[in-house]
């Protein structure tokens, strides 16, 4: 038997033992901990009680954010086997499985995301290296943190995407990191892939897709259930109305408005004189971004 596949069933082996450990660390030693705290406080008791909370919360971020560190070396874009055998995607579970910890126990992540100290500790544990001034909900989907670049003022709704990894059907996972420069907004329920760019300004309406390394220039908007495909690229303050579709890899020129339903194909470079709008068109459609 080779060296690696050695290696490989002794990962596969020992991640299922590894998962169950790190989980009763995760939740076990805040618990301990918030009872101690109760039992060693006396006739303070109900006054300890009032804290428990927080300080659970933050022993619990504390300890998966702690575990996580271990395993955010692989955290890097590329293409993986999903195979706990292979060393890198064996680090990305314990990684997620550390960071969704968190994210799917909502009371903890709620007050996580309603402190600001509590907000650093927890995004800085976990990789993320941005900037602190941006705002997600709890339910805002997001994963590998290391990956994720915020500048200031950047604004992800409520049930968004911001998808730096993809299940690929041939069993390996795609990853890549995402951008959002400062100002930039992603609307309700829309879904922004890995690799994506989004410039200073930029606004993706509700519903809107946002495909494979998409770069979208400064203060453009996409409308609505519009989609924009694989390496596509809109110019700087170029608009797209309600159920746009790009496809992948065309470019829309700086200052275009695309009106609504529009469909561009594969590869296409827009041309401005065959999309010319009349100024009140182009005016309300500015009015309703």
């Amino acid at each position: 038997m080779k060296p690696n596949q050695t290696s490989s069933r002794w990962l596969a082996r020992t991640f299922p033992w590894i998962s169950a450990l790190y989980l009763t660390v995760i939740l076990g030693l805040p618990s301990v901990c918030a009872l101690l705290l109760v039992q060693k406080a006396g006739r303070f008791q109900m006054l300890a009680a009032v804290f428990v909370l927080p300080l659970w919360s933050l022993a619990f971020v504390v300890v998966a954010g702690a575990l996580s560190r271990c395993h955010q070396f692989a955290v890097t874009p590329g293409k993986f086997r999903r195979d706990v055998g292979d060393r890198r995607y064996f680090h990305r579970r314990l990684y997620g499985l550390c960071w969704t910890a968190v994210f799917y126990n909502k009371p903890v992540y709620f007050i996580c995301l309603s402190i600001p100290f509590l907000k650093w500790v927890t995004f800085r544990l976990f990789g993320y290296r941005g900037s602190m001034n941006f705002t997600v909900y709890p339910d805002t989907w997001i994963r590998d943190l290391p990956l994720l670049n915020f500048e200031d003022g950047v604004y992800v709704s409520n049930r968004a995407t911001l998808g730096t990894n993809i299940v690929l059907s041939n069993g390996y996972l795609l990853v890549d990191g995402i951008t959002l420069r400062s100002g930039s907004l992603v609307g309700h329920l829309a879904m922004v892939g890995p690799g994506a760019e989004l410039e200073a300004g930029v606004e993706v309406g509700v519903g809107a897709v946002i495909g494979i390394r998409a770069n979208l220039g400064a203060g453009s908007f996409v409308g609505p259930c519009s989609g924009v495909g694989h390496g596509a690229r809109l110019g700087a303050k170029a608009a797209l109305g309600s159920r746009v579709s790009v496809g992948s890899r065309a470019v829309v020129p700086d200052d275009l408005h695309l009106p609504d339903f529009t469909t561009i194909a594969a590869r296409t470079r827009v041309k401005e004189s065959d999309y010319r709008q009349r100024p009140r068109v182009v005016e309300a459609m500015g009015m309703a971004a």
